[in-house]
């Protein structure tokens, strides 16, 4: 049986890459910015509950955000790189061995981020230094998403396989229709809509676990039902494929993580500035965040397109694709960042009437938002690098932003410089993750040929 008999990987292997990015990556885009739009229905809901429980959720963010970082862009990117060198490769066997191995790499995750933030989450939040109202609310709301979590991890190896094979158009059907219910489960259960029970954040929680899991169960099955040629059985262990898949996506979790580790900082840091200052860069922040979904609307069908290019040796496609892709998506982080830095209003009305916050908002967006496409670039880049199955220098990015905002960000704390020169390291840092992913591009890593 044939991996590449879908016209889908045929677009991918010898179609025009034009012609391929928009057939497959427009309905990704579709499917992305719908659910970037319900993802602002939380700090939307949260702020009519309160400052309080719009800090709150500001706080769990981070931690929200790496399990979807680890569960969909890092382990799920190499699960995809593994699978798509396999449909390249054009070997069933393997592509069986990839998908038992990525389900154990799945439950070994969910695990983990159960154990950690479940019993954990406290410490983590005081150690922030924020306020104990705040605390108590973020951690009901952590220990809620988190106990449920492993239902989230599912639905992102699920996402894996439906990317792997190019089934772009049905993912974005499923997502709309994620988030047209995690939208109304959102107000409904934070502000007891209809019959709906009244559970604040522990709503949003809520809202936000049980789509994805539904989700994940229904594409579980309709795999178990020959949706694709692979099937899911028990296999000998090997090795070789733990690596393949953990080069990329262990890899992947270390960028994940500097990624969130920078905004447990950079909230850190905020929270010298008062409960109101947490809040409007909370807000700003979720803008911030979008860049990285955003890119994988674009980035992660080239994860797929370049790991399927390469298991064909077809390198020069793979790069072509790339480079046009991150340019396509830094094209329109430079018109967000522009309209947003100039009219903070268009953004912060939506979430806060709180004055402090949306000074503290407006004035983070002036300074940090021109440099929103420069990150976005790098980080499309990074998607693509996923397929290449090397990683390293891709996510010494994240980790140099990472040092970059812990020592600067540290100096300004310690000589209490105005948090204007905060912002300013923040965009800076962002930034250098552009730079070290295009100049990765000219190495040998995506280009073979020269090293042989």
């Amino acid at each position: 049986m044939s991996l590449q008999d879908s016209d889908r990987i045929q677009l991918i292997l010898n179609g025009s890459i034009k012609k391929m990015l928009f057939k497959l990556a427009g309905p990704n885009m579709v499917s992305v910015l719908f659910m970037l739009l319900v993802g602002f229905a939380e700090p939307f809901f949260a702020g009519q509950l309160g400052i309080i429980q719009l800090a709150s959720v500001a706080i769990t963010y981070p931690l929200v955000s790496l399990s979807g970082m680890i569960g969909g862009g890092a382990v799920g990117g190499g699960v995809v790189s593994a699978l798509s060198r396999s449909i390249g490769k054009n070997d069933l066997d393997r592509a069986n061995v990839v998908i038992w191995h990525s389900f154990i790499i799945y439950c070994v995750v969910s695990i983990i981020f159960f154990i950690v933030f479940v019993f954990f989450s406290r410490n983590l939040f005081i150690a922030m230094g924020v306020e104990e109202s705040v605390v108590e609310k973020a951690v009901g709301y952590s220990r809620l998403f988190f106990i449920l979590s492993p239902s989230i991890f599912l639905f992102y190896l699920m996402m894996s396989i439906y990317r792997s094979f190019g089934d772009y158009q049905f993912l974005a059907v499923i997502n709309v229709l994620l988030g047209v219910l995690q939208l109304f489960l959102s107000g409904a259960l934070s502000l007891g809509w209809f019959f709906f029970p009244s559970l604040g954040v522990n709503g949003l929680a809520l809202a936000f676990v049980i789509p994805q899991g539904m989700a994940g169960i229904l594409m579980f099955i309709s795999i178990l039902f020959g949706k694709y040629p692979i099937r899911f059985k028990i296999l000998a262990l090997r090795k070789e494929i733990f690596v393949d898949i953990l080069n990329v996506g262990g890899l992947g979790a270390i960028n994940s993580t500097s990624i969130a580790l920078t905004m447990v900082f950079t909230t850190a840091f905020i929270s010298r500035f008062g409960t109101e200052a947490i809040a409007g860069y909370g807000v700003c922040a979720r803008l911030e965040q979008t860049l990285i979904p955003l890119s994988f609307g674009v980035g992660g069908v080239l994860t797929s397109c370049v790991g399927t290019n390469f298991g064909a040796n077809q390198f020069y496609r793979a790069r072509k694709s790339a480079w046009l892709g991150a340019t396509f998506i830094a094209s329109i982080a430079a018109i967000a960042g522009v309209t947003f830095s100039i009219f903070p209003n268009l953004w912060l009305d939506f979430f806060t009437t709180d004055l402090e916050a949306y000074i503290i908002g407006a004035l983070y967006l002036s300074i940090v938002a021109p440099f929103f496409p420069l990150f976005a670039f790098g980080k499309t880049l990074y998607f693509a690098s996923q397929g290449t199955g090397k990683m390293l220098i891709p996510i010494s990015g994240a980790i140099t932003r990472l040092i970059i905002v812990m020592i600067f960000g540290f100096i300004c704390v310690f000589f209490e410089l105005e948090i204007k020169y905060l912002f300013f390291i923040i965009g800076i840092a962002m930034s250098s993750v552009g730079l070290i992913l295009t100049l990765n591009m000219f190495g040998s890593v995506w280009n073979p040929k020269k090293s042989t």
